[in-house]
Order: structure tokens, then sequence, then C-alpha cells
């Protein structure tokens, strides 16, 4: 059945990508190898619910090194089948990001079995309960929770499917202090060229 005439298994990513780094490129590689994961909706935050404190360069550099970045996937993970788009709607919209208005947002469209898909890290269980409009998120969301030590004890309630993955060292913080071999080829030189990070 041609692509247009089906509904491929989607889960949504997001996070303030500043920047996006080889260990994002690697979980989008995860997501379709061991979620069975078909199309990947990043979605760059505008501000961080979590880090409204933090200054990160801005939304359209962000959002353009994650479009490299999908680039430079499709180079390193040539055999992946993996649709990967960026979505601007926390860019336009603006304001503190909040998981569940993107979610009310694009539920319809996004939805599988009554949820909508969203890939967390394991640093993230411990907090989930703490997210703005908990209870809406309970409701709507299935958390795919990528780990490196397995099953974790999740206790907020939230429906949670760990997926055991590879562990692949690279932080944005790190880039930030100025290890630019953490990044792909591409958003290297973007980081380069526009003189991003102390680079």
């Amino acid at each position: 059945m041609p692509i247009t005439e089906t509904k491929l298994k989607t889960a949504l990513l997001g996070g303030t990508f500043n920047p996006v780094h080889l260990g994002h490129v690697h979980l989008f590689h995860e997501a379709y190898e061991k979620a069975g994961i078909q199309r990947l909706v990043l979605i760059p935050a505008y501000l961080s619910n979590f880090k409204r404190e933090s200054h990160p360069v801005s939304f359209e550099d962000r959002a353009e090194m994650l479009r490299l970045a999908i680039e430079d996937y499709h180079s390193l993970y040539p055999e992946d089948e993996l649709s990967i788009e960026v979505s601007l709607f926390e860019g336009e919209r603006k304001g503190i990001s909040y998981t569940s208005e993107t979610i009310k947002a694009f539920f319809d469209e996004y939805e599988d079995e009554g949820k909508v898909n969203f890939i967390i890290g394991d640093d993230i269980i411990a907090k989930l309960s703490f997210w703005h409009d908990f209870e809406y998120l309970k409701d709507h969301v299935r958390f795919l929770c990528f780990t490196r030590f397995g099953t974790m004890e999740n206790d907020s309630g939230a429906d949670v499917v760990f997926i055991e993955s590879s562990i692949y060292h690279a932080s944005s913080s790190e880039v930030r202090a100025g290890d630019m071999s953490m990044l792909s080829e591409r958003v290297g030189e973007y980081v380069r060229d526009n003189k991003l990070y102390g680079a």
C-alpha cells in the first residue's frame, strides 16, 4: 500500500536540542529499530518549562540544526526507512513549551490506538508526575522510555513502555563546553560557520 494511504506508526520527540548531537541521531535509529517507529516528529521547545533560566541559541538555529541532523541521520543509517520531520509548532506558539499543549494540538493527527507515542529518556521517569497537566498526559500519552538499565520503577501511573537501548555517550552540555566531536557532520559545520557555542 502506498505510504500516503496508510497511517504510519508515529512518535513525537521533544526537547530543547541545544544543540542536537550524535546521541540524538542514534536515538532516531533506536526508535526505528527497537520501537518500530516509522514516522518521527521532532519538536524543538521555544522555552522549556524545566529550563526557564537557560539561554539556548535561537529557536531558528536549533530548528535548522535539527534539519541538518536529519540529513546526517540518513547518511549514517542509510538502511533505515524512517520518515523524520521537524515541527515548528512550539516556536510559532512562543512562550513556555508545555508537552500537554502540544499533545492536545496534535492528538487527532498522531494518536495511535488512543494515545500519542512520546519518546523520553530514563532520566525523565522520576520527574514525570511533575509535568504540566499531568492528568491529561496520563490519559492521552504512551511514553516510550529508552533506558540503558532495562525496566525501571514507574510510580507515576502513566502509560510507560520501557525499551532497552544501547549506551551512546554524547551530551548537549559537553558540546556547549567545547566538545564539537559529539556533533554530526552537517550540524558541526553549521555550528562552526555561525560561531555558536564558542566555536
